[in-house]
């Protein structure tokens, strides 16, 4: 799975370089201004497309600086968040390492698994963890209308605050994947859009071992990290093994753990 993503990943961006590199590379080989003209066009519209896809793809990446995937490196503290919950025994185990380690977390959840789950979820919140809304059903929204991606939005939103939630106005697009009128959209409702500096690909259930060195090189100051307590029901028994592993080496690198609003020094 990691593999497939990365090779996507390679061919969407060679092919994005192409449509920016070939015209621009053309120029000094071609006398005509009308053609240099031309070619400076198609570079300048491939470029254009290469910041889009940019945009959508990677998601800490916003031409405008409006979406944080770090938080400041001057000092010793930095933030791990789970997506995808709340996950029944796997994200109690989950509140059960923390409390161990005196960290302090942020949950981005799934409206539809906060339904199922209310206790859970308001057990997360009174454990003193942030949460944030990671839509209702966890849909790409890059791939749907403007319409839907908003429906989902809300609904998750709203799914938060019927189970008696904070209204903490934190969001996490599902995979990062979003566009330009999505960002729009929940700057327009004070949503707060959050990326990451690092994901583990703990969803793939690699071994504890696999997981844990993953996160090792990312667990350093200003780091937001990416794991998964999990959709309703799913088997996150490798991460769980993992996290105890992952907080020990924080605390023995000296990082406090804290919510991704303490870290960005958001009110």
């Amino acid at each position: 799975m990691k593999f497939r993503r990365k090779l996507r990943g390679l061919i969407r961006a060679s092919f994005h370089m192409a449509l920016v590199l070939g015209p621009a590379g053309a120029i000094p080989y071609v006398g005509s201004s009308t053609w240099r003209a031309v070619l400076a066009a198609l570079a300048f519209v491939g470029l254009v497309l290469l910041v889009r896809a940019a945009f959508i793809y990677i998601p800490g990446f916003d031409p405008f600086f409006r979406i944080p995937w770090r938080g400041p490196t001057t000092t010793p503290r930095m933030a791990i968040t789970f997506d995808d919950g709340p996950n029944g025994v796997f994200t109690e185990q989950v509140l059960t390492l923390l409390e161990r380690h005196q960290a302090k977390c942020t949950f981005f959840m799934i409206g539809q698994n906060v339904e199922r789950q209310p206790d859970l979820a308001r057990r997360v919140a009174r454990a003193g963890h942030a949460i944030g809304s990671h839509t209702y059903s966890h849909r790409k929204l890059n791939e749907v209308s403007l319409a839907e991606a908003t429906r989902e939005i809300e609904r998750g939103h709203a799914a938060l605050l019927a189970a008696g939630l904070p209204d903490q106005r934190l969001f996490r697009a599902p995979h990062g994947l979003k566009t330009f009128p999505v960002v729009r959209y929940l700057t327009e409702k004070g949503l707060r859009l959050v990326a990451w500096t690092a994901g583990v690909f703990d969803t793939d259930c690699p071994s504890a071992t696999v997981i844990a060195r993953r996160a090792r090189r990312f667990v350093r100051p200003g780091a937001i990290l990416l794991l998964h307590d999990g959709k309703f029901e799913h088997d996150r028994t490798p991460m769980i093994n993992a996290l105890s592993e992952i907080l020990s080496t924080a605390s023995r690198r000296g990082l406090a753990l804290v919510t991704v609003p303490e870290l960005l020094g958001w009110r």
